[in-house]
């Protein structure tokens, strides 16, 4: 090779090295061998000379691939390293909410209450529930309050004291097919009892034991049947502890605007006559020597029907019911009657609803540590109106109002009265 010959590859070659340097490996290999097709066929360089640098050129790209290759493998394998480490969070969904409340309690002067009662509270939920397979998944939950079972409310006091918060519900659910579905542990009440008020039962009662859910859709809409047996209570001096074994057959239509829920409901109670009195409370069941009288089995009727889009685009208007028959006494019933105006849902911006309930639950027509613990206490022998009012001012921020005028109807008892209302503002997440 002469010194033109040499000139010319040095040429070629430091040509063909900026341009690896300043462009992709790829796009700078295919330049460089243009260029070296060009000194070749220009005479610049030889054959000879053109093969070499060819040849050292096409080696030099088969390593860069070979490197590219062997870095996105090695980038892959971290990225699906990680991956595999984060895919416990997939299978996990975490909700919540907390609720900023004003009650304000008006005194009953004829019980002699001369102060009327303003207390601030707040409670806070957090939940959690975790796919385990396809068809079984696992819950908890933990929310403020203490032992009771119909309240997680703390009360704003004591000097800034640290407040409570305990579980809430922990429960497994196996779903094997979209028509049934069983729980156990401590879990959520509604997916396997249907009520369309808290006549019965309060909203925080979260029922333990365990549960079935059967539906079936037919050319009328959905036919469901719910069963559990739930604990009541373990006591340990006795070995018939307190039970509640349960059966409800519904049926759910849809047909054009008209929609409804109708359900029929059996409560066998087992263990509760003769029982010391559940829950620390002094109650408003009949009693005798500090025991229950009646084990409480029972029949409940419950309704719900209403239309679409009347009166306003978008709203619904229903009304609905509830009714219950102690079958241990002659005369002890209970039924709630209401209607509701509005949005089905309250959670979109500017969505409200309008509802009112007027109930009355006799002494002993259910379990007094059930029902709505703010109706008078959660005493039965009540008869109460209700007004609820919600609005949401934001998406997921939810302004409510719910009024309460209560009054005991027992015989031989004083006729307590109670005007309750509270305040307020929800945000969930």
């Amino acid at each position: 090779m002469n010194l033109k010959h040499i000139r010319a590859a040095s040429l070629a070659a430091l040509v063909a090295s900026g341009v690896a340097v300043s462009t992709p490996a790829v796009a700078a290999n295919d330049a460089m061998m243009e260029l070296l097709k060009v000194l070749r066929d220009n005479g610049t360089i030889s054959e000879e000379a053109y093969s070499l640098l060819k040849n050292s050129a096409q080696a030099d790209a088969e390593r860069t691939d070979a490197k590219i290759e062997e870095t996105a493998e090695e980038k892959l394998a971290a990225v699906n390293k990680v991956s595999d480490k984060l895919k416990w969070a997939e299978k996990i969904k975490l909700k919540g909410d907390l609720r900023l409340r004003r009650q304000y309690e008006e005194a009953d002067p004829e019980n002699g209450e001369k102060e009327s009662r303003e207390r601030y509270r707040y409670r806070l939920r957090l939940g959690a529930e975790a796919q385990v397979v396809d068809d079984v998944k696992v819950g908890l939950g933990f929310a403020s309050g203490g032992d009771d079972a119909r309240s997680t409310n703390e009360t704003l006091d004591d000097g800034f004291s640290t407040k409570d918060a305990r579980l809430d519900y922990a429960f497994a659910e196996w779903t094997p097919a979209e028509w049934v579905s069983v729980v156990g542990g401590k879990f959520k009440r509604k997916p396997y009892l249907w009520a369309p008020t808290d006549l019965l039962w309060d909203g925080d009662i979260n029922p333990e034991g365990v549960s079935v859910h059967l539906q079936t859709d037919n050319s009328f809409g959905t036919a469901y049947g719910n069963a559990g047996h739930w604990i009541l209570e373990e006591f340990s001096s006795v070995s018939d502890d307190p039970t509640l074994t349960y059966a409800q057959v519904g049926h759910k239509f849809k047909s054009g605007n008209l929609f409804g829920n109708v359900a029929g409901t059996y409560y066998a109670f087992d263990g509760l006559e003769d029982a010391a009195v559940i829950g620390d409370r002094d109650g408003s069941n009949t009693l005798m020597g500090g025991n229950y009288v009646f084990d409480y089995d029972s029949i409940g009727l419950s309704a719900e029907v209403g239309v679409k889009d009347v009166f306003m685009p978008g709203k619904i208007f229903a009304v609905f019911g509830d009714y219950i028959k102690n079958d241990d006494s002659d005369e002890d019933t209970g039924r709630a009657i209401g209607f509701k105006f509005g949005d089905k849902k309250v959670k979109e911006q500017h969505t409200w609803q309008f509802k009112y309930i007027n109930a009355d639950l006799e002494a002993d027509a259910f379990p007094d540590f059930l029902p709505d613990s703010d109706r008078l206490g959660g005493n039965t022998g009540v008869k109460s109106n209700e007004i609820v009012f919600k609005y949401a001012i934001a998406k997921n921020i939810i302004l409510a109002l719910d009024y309460y005028d209560s009054e005991q109807d027992v015989p031989g008892l004083d006729d307590d009265e109670e005007k309750l209302l509270q305040t307020d503002i929800l945000f969930k997440f």
